[in-house]
């Protein structure tokens, strides 16, 4: 199947995960409308989706049906996933243990590798955000997404701006908490 079929069924797989249900699980709450094993080849990839079934997982999940889809660049038909983003430590700080424990381990052994310690942000690149998202058990767009809701992106950047490379700490400014 196509990359984006992978994409769907990611997305799929991700949303399904975060409801800490099983595909039988899916199959018993869905009065067995949604097999386990066809959900299983839609999370692979390796059938497309129909318009009604997508709706009737995005019901299942109560999510809305475009909440199942990828995003994409427009007019590319590619999902907007930026090459890098920037963590705001400080911001990092600030998040409850259960969501930020993962995700500040992956920074302090990204600060080690690349001994950067005085830096007020830590720049994930994609390969970064791909290792993160797999200890989350989802998918780069969805922790690119959580991420975003958890408010630990750099002040001012849009999670799908492209943001530059900072090496040194930013001129001060005053924070308009």
């Amino acid at each position: 199947m196509d990359g984006y079929s992978r994409k769907v069924g990611a997305r799929l797989r991700s949303l399904r995960k975060q409801r800490g249900l099983t595909l039988q699980q899916v199959e018993v709450l869905s009065n067995k409308r949604l097999k386990g094993s066809l959900l299983a080849a839609y999370e692979r990839g390796d059938r497309n989706i129909s318009v009604t079934r997508l709706h009737q997982i995005a019901t299942l999940y109560s999510v809305a049906v475009n909440q199942l889809l990828p995003e994409e660049v427009e007019g590319g038909g590619e999902p907007a996933l930026p090459p890098k983003l920037a963590i705001d430590l400080t911001q990092l700080q600030g998040l409850p243990e259960r969501q930020g424990s993962i995700l500040a381990r992956h920074v302090a052994r990204l600060q080690q590798q690349r001994q950067d310690f005085n830096t007020p942000v830590v720049t994930f690149r994609s390969d970064d955000l791909e290792q993160l998202a797999a200890a989350y058990k989802t998918t780069p767009e969805m922790l690119r997404r959580s991420l975003n809701e958890w408010g630990v992106f750099r002040p001012g950047q849009a999670p799908t701006e492209r943001p530059e490379v900072e090496r040194e700490a930013p001129p001060e400014a005053e924070e308009t908490s």
